[in-house]
């Protein structure tokens, strides 16, 4: 009787409601809906991101006070970085901002950003024991959440050009500043921006999911669509980008390709030395199908003509002022203030009103947290592009390619508070310590393509 009890519909679902299952499907719902930082969302502050990551955040403490002890490898450089990055912080907040509500709501968004968007999300990846499986699947879901993505992003940017229907008009957004941006180019075209607030935002999450996509579909042997599928859901990818029209992703993108091939210059070599007229054949078909893209859609003109209107706009003047205001400020700082910075928000702590926040990462990691700030945010950077070198398969040009992309992003937004790179960050550590697995899989993938 002991025996068939075991076997009652009841007691298999116990043994699937652990705590490491619960961790598991929450992983995969955060991931889906990590696009929706501002679609959807309830507030300015509170999207469906941020409410999946504190439930993966309070059951990494559930699971640390349960088994008293960390998941193996999940310690690391990258945890000794943030732990530091936290105190800094703390910190400099004390000291700068203290009763003032702008630089608490910042001290806030870094402690946030850090605890929920990547020590939990780590520690989830790290927990679960089916770690091939939880491979297989995380990649499944960023690919199948970017092509949603790419599909809403084209038929938005087709729908306001051709047919004059803007589709966020019918999307729920959390302000008024983002419910009607209606960002143009050139005076005539408006620009896709996805589920993002803004159009370069959303190149940048397609920067940091695009490669994994890719590489789900064409490299990892996981996926048995057939090859027209494919191949036109790469296109919708690459033409999301195109229709964001950000003049930061048309440079980034082709510098982050270009890095990540350098590891590979013997492999193409001997490649193209083994298929000369494939690789040939390819070369020629592919540049058909843009030659042919561009005759009727003009990619080529868009591209170099967005780039010269925004270095000719006020936009690109207003940047370089927000720079100067930087240099001419922190110049003027004590040491103390140089090494730890004004404190988060702190043109607010000097006075200073919103027009002089500086949308670069770098510049405004300095400003607020000093010159200790912006060293460790370099070495987390440089760690993650450390581990993602590291990676002895096919997924490490992919991850390259992402991680390279989001850091020089980085230069020219600074929205630290978006999950998208924090998760790809986290992400790369869980590839590199999983080196073994990959190797087999990257090994199957030869012998398939």
């Amino acid at each position: 009787m002991d025996i068939l009890q075991n076997h009652k519909p009841r007691t298999r679902l116990h043994k699937r409601l652990t705590i490491e299952y619960i961790g598991y499907i929450l992983l995969l719902l955060y991931i889906f809906t990590m696009p929706f930082v501002s679609a959807f969302s309830f507030t300015g502050t509170i999207s469906l991101p941020l409410i999946f990551s504190v439930f993966l955040f309070m059951l990494m403490i559930v699971k640390m006070l349960q088994s008293g002890k960390l998941p193996p490898g999940f310690l690391g450089f990258d945890i000794l970085i943030i732990l530091l990055l936290l105190l800094l912080i703390s910190f400099s907040f004390t000291i700068n901002g203290w009763g003032n509500s702008k630089s608490f709501n910042h001290t806030v968004a870094y402690l946030s950003t850090f605890l929920l968007f990547y020590l939990s999300v780590k520690f989830i990846l790290f927990d679960i024991t089916d770690k091939n499986k939880l491979f297989k699947r995380v990649l499944k879901v960023i690919t199948y959440i970017t092509i949603i993505s790419a599909v809403y992003a084209n038929i938005e940017f087709i729908s306001s050009n051709v047919f004059a229907i803007n589709l966020n008009d019918y999307i729920p957004r959390p302000t008024e500043a983002e419910a009607f941006y209606n960002a143009t180019v050139l005076g005539s075209f408006y620009r896709a921006r996805g589920f993002a607030p803004e159009s370069g935002h959303f190149a940048f999450m397609m920067e940091l999911f695009g490669p994994l996509a890719i590489y789900y579909m064409y490299f990892s042997c996981f996926c048995k669509w057939n090859k027209f599928l494919k191949a036109l859901i790469a296109t919708l990818i690459l033409l999301s980008i195109i229709f964001t029209v950000s003049t930061a992703s048309f440079v980034i993108i082709p510098l982050a390709v270009f890095f990540a091939l350098l590891f590979y210059l013997k492999s193409i070599y001997i490649y193209i030395k083994k298929n000369t007229a494939k690789f040939v054949l390819s070369s020629i078909a592919v540049s058909v199908v843009v030659l042919l893209f561009n005759y009727y859609l003009s990619f080529y003109a868009l591209i170099i003509l967005s780039i010269s209107d925004k270095m000719d706009s006020n936009s690109f003047d207003d940047r370089q002022n927000r720079i100067n205001f930087f240099y001419d400020n922190f110049s003027r700082l004590n040491f103390i203030h140089k090494l730890v910075g004004t404190g988060p928000a702190g043109y607010t702590i000097l006075g200073f009103d919103e027009f002089n926040t500086i949308l670069s990462l770098f510049y405004s990691v300095t400003f607020e947290l000093g010159l200790l700030g912006l060293l460790l945010f370099l070495l987390l950077f440089f760690y993650i592009i450390y581990h993602a070198i590291k990676i002895k398969s096919t997924i490490r040009f992919f991850l390259i390619v992402a991680i390279i992309s989001g850091t020089m992003h980085y230069y020219f937004i600074s929205n630290f508070w978006y999950p998208w790179f924090w998760f790809i960050a986290a992400f790369t550590i869980f590839c590199s310590k999983q080196n073994s697995y990959l190797l087999k899989v990257y090994k199957k993938s030869e012998n398939t393509i």
